[in-house]
């Protein structure tokens, strides 16, 4: 049935071919046939179809939108968002097109002006569950939680399921209510096993019991299905920090930065991993990374005066010490780069000590270990959004 149903399609093309030679300034047969190939998924021809027809007809609303479309599908969402904006200009309440204006929006990571979009596209009376869906995504980019938890409401009542419910528990964490979170993520599997969302909660959950191997695990399911998921990467680097695999980890994180590249919690993560590997330069680079990406990020700040003290730059690094803590009284890195100086004193033999087992060490007496504030400070200044980038629509 599968070849039969491929056949009758290249027939159906090879017809419009030949029509469109017998006529070729027909623009109803240029659109007909860039639907012909975007079906049978050759994407460029059916791009250049569209555009053939906009060059025969430069106002041809329906060539100008199947383009538009196409355009978001293929990623090109600059060149969408132009385009979408021309057809807006006549059509400004052009529900459709307000949403797919959202869309190349979003992709261009331009959160609050795609919210805007979204929202026109409903006041212009679209209905849809895939508005309300990008909707959340962008609030959550936007670390607005509380605003992204009412719509997720209104999205779970149109979308009911398994995905929806997995996303609301990876907000529902993000929000700060993880015992929630991981009740829902909890039932998500129980119907849904893959459900990548939902593994990632109870990846976290069981990281913060310290139940690391049972994380493991979660954090593997999540990178096995969705290889470019960054929050499954993320998870994965933290397991293996618990585990003082060290370099395992510095790759984890690197893998995260591919995929959300500036990040700088993650930076400073990897600052982190690279310092517990004796690579005080790397841990340097990363932590100056950071302060590029947010110069008023304390922990930053906090991280590189660590570094600083283990090469022996005590005069720097006690001014990123009194940075930091300017920026962040409770700041674990700068609070554990003052102890660590006086605890080095110039001594190697307790630098190589600290060194051994630099996570499992505390920032002050009676604090957590550095590896439980690190996971701490992931959870709050981690990444934000869905773990991996949502289908085109």
């Amino acid at each position: 049935m599968i070849t039969q149903a491929i056949t009758e399609e290249s027939a159906e093309i090879e017809r419009y071919e030949a029509y469109l030679k017998a006529d070729p300034g027909n623009t109803l047969l240029w659109i007909n046939l860039g639907d012909l190939y975007h079906q049978a998924g050759r994407l460029d021809e059916s791009i250049a179809c569209y555009e053939k027809c906009m060059i025969l007809d430069g106002e041809n609303a329906v060539a100008r939108s199947r383009l538009a479309s196409l355009l978001i599908t293929g990623k090109r969402f600059a060149d969408a968002e132009k385009l979408l904006r021309t057809l807006l200009a006549k059509e400004p309440d052009n529900p459709v097109l307000l949403h797919n204006l959202g869309v190349s929006l979003y992709a261009q990571q331009r959160w609050t002006d795609a919210l805007a979009a979204f929202e026109q596209a409903r006041s212009a009376g679209l209905k849809d569950a895939r508005n309300l869906a990008y909707t959340v995504y962008a609030l959550h980019q936007n670390d607005a939680t509380g605003e992204a938890m009412a719509v997720a409401m209104d999205w779970l009542q149109q979308a009911p399921g398994p995905a929806t419910e997995g996303y609301i528990s990876l907000l529902e964490m993000d929000h700060g209510d993880m015992q929630a979170a991981y009740q829902r993520a909890q039932r998500v599997l129980a119907e849904q096993p893959d459900n990548a969302d939902a593994a990632t909660v109870v990846g976290n959950w069981q990281l913060q019991t310290q139940e690391i191997e049972k994380a493991a695990l979660h954090f593997e399911a999540v990178v096995r299905r969705q290889p470019n998921n960054p929050r499954g990467w993320l998870g994965l680097g933290l397991v293996q920090l618990y585990r003082q695999r060290h370099e395992d980890a510095i790759q984890c994180f690197e893998r995260v930065l591919a995929c959300s590249p500036n990040h700088p919690g993650t930076l400073v993560t990897l600052g982190w991993a690279r310092l517990a590997h004796k690579d005080f330069k790397g841990s340097e680079t990363a932590f100056r990374q950071a302060i590029v990406a947010d110069r008023n990020f304390g922990e930053a700040h906090g991280g590189l005066a660590s570094a600083l003290v283990f090469q022996g730059r005590k005069s720097e690094a006690e001014k990123e010490i009194r940075l930091g803590l300017a920026l962040d009284k409770q700041n674990f890195g700068a609070i554990f780069a003052r102890s660590i100086a006086l605890s080095l004193g110039g001594k190697r033999q307790v630098g190589e000590k600290l060194l051994a087992r630099l996570l499992q060490q505390a920032p002050a007496k009676g604090a957590k270990p550095l590896i439980e504030n690190i996971q701490t400070f992931v959870r709050q200044q981690g990444l934000r959004g869905p773990g991996e980038p949502p289908g085109n629509d």
